[in-house]
């Protein structure tokens, strides 16, 4: 039986000019947290950490992947993620991002841009689709001068592809493939209550997408006439075409702690779902083993230093648990030892 990931809306800020709400939100969970383990659906969650802060409608979009009533639901950019437990916390993408944002508001900004390219399958939808001209902005000027916002038709023409069937046609790996790799699901969808119309109502708009295209001009990432400028790097991810070193060096560089260090497992997962691929549970340790060795022997990977961790940073280097925190530098001879870690165990990763 294929297990579909469902989609909810897309969700960003309510005032689109203003993304440092969610650092202000990331930080009020973060205290909640502090005080006592947060459950509950993502909304309880928000609706008790959050008053007078943001509403859920400017919240929901924060939060990771969580189960109800047998369907797999993504609400956000995982932001605030669920553990095993049913516990809510900020992963260690979210902590880095808050420190960043407190030292230094423009590279918050600058941070979080890049952590919605990467993991906000709308955003990603919207930038692909833009960039092949499949859809077009008009009078993106205009747009970003009122309060109206995009709107599909009109600011955003979506040509072909104007029922929200087709959206995501072709390209489903490419705007979810961590996200379907992570929660090991085989194809993408929508909530089943997102295509139910209501009179009046446009219950899939699009026009929540205008506050993250607004950070992207904010940090220059979009011309005011409407023309991407991605980072080269940021683009490459969204194209497919990021290098293995490349990936692993932003990951470490999104999650190391004020120190450095960063969880071997964790970050290393994350590595195989930027690929798509999510070796079962039996295969990962074998894996991790072998690119170790590969990356260590072939000076591509250097450890600088580690020390023990907690039960949730999971492995460590060679299953050792007081190496499971590393401070390490990645060169670009990582991207081959990645590739020999796969054939090593005659495993041929898609990789998107």
């Amino acid at each position: 039986m294929t297990r579909t990931l469902h989609l909810e809306r897309p969700a960003f800020w309510t005032e689109s000019s203003d993304p440092e709400s969610w650092f202000r939100a990331l930080d009020a969970v973060a205290a909640a947290v502090d005080q006592g383990p947060q459950s509950g659906t993502p909304r309880t969650v928000a609706e008790r950490c959050l008053v007078g802060i943001t509403a859920w409608r400017g919240a929901a979009g924060l939060f990771g992947a969580f189960h109800r009533g047998g369907v797999v639901r993504l609400p956000g950019v995982g932001l605030i993620s669920c553990d095993s437990a049913g516990q809510w916390a900020l992963n260690d993408e979210a902590q880095v991002l808050l420190r960043h944002w407190k030292e230094d508001p423009l590279l918050g900004l600058e941070l979080l841009a890049a952590h919605l390219v990467r993991e906000s399958p709308w955003l990603r939808l919207l930038l692909l689709r833009l960039q092949s001209c499949d859809w077009a902005l008009a009078g993106w000027a205009k747009v970003r001068s009122h309060r109206a916002g995009l709107k599909a038709g009109v600011s955003l023409l979506l040509h072909a592809q104007t029922e929200p069937e087709r959206w995501f046609e072709g390209l489903e790996s490419r705007v979810a493939a961590r996200w379907l790799a992570r929660l090991q699901c085989e194809s993408l969808g929508y909530t089943p209550e997102v295509l139910l119309s209501k009179k009046g109502k446009d219950d899939l708009s699009l026009t929540p997408l205008t506050a993250p295209l607004l950070l992207l001009e904010s940090v220059g990432w979009l011309t005011r006439t409407g023309e991407l400028r991605l980072p080269s790097e940021v683009q490459a991810d969204l194209t497919g075409t990021l290098t293995p070193a490349q990936a692993l060096t932003q990951l470490s560089s999104g999650r190391a702690d004020v120190r450095g260090f960063v969880a071997v497992e964790p970050v290393l997962r994350d590595l195989l779902a930027t690929f798509g691929a999510n070796p079962r549970d039996v295969d990962f340790p074998r894996w991790m083993d072998t690119l170790i060795d590969q990356a260590m022997q072939h000076g591509a990977l250097e450890v600088l230093a580690a020390e023990p961790g907690q039960a949730r940073h999971g492995r460590g280097l060679h299953a050792d648990p007081t190496r499971k925190l590393v401070r390490w530098i990645v060169h670009p001879e990582f991207s081959d030892a990645f590739q020999k870690a796969w054939d090593a165990l005659e495993t041929t990763p898609e990789l998107t």
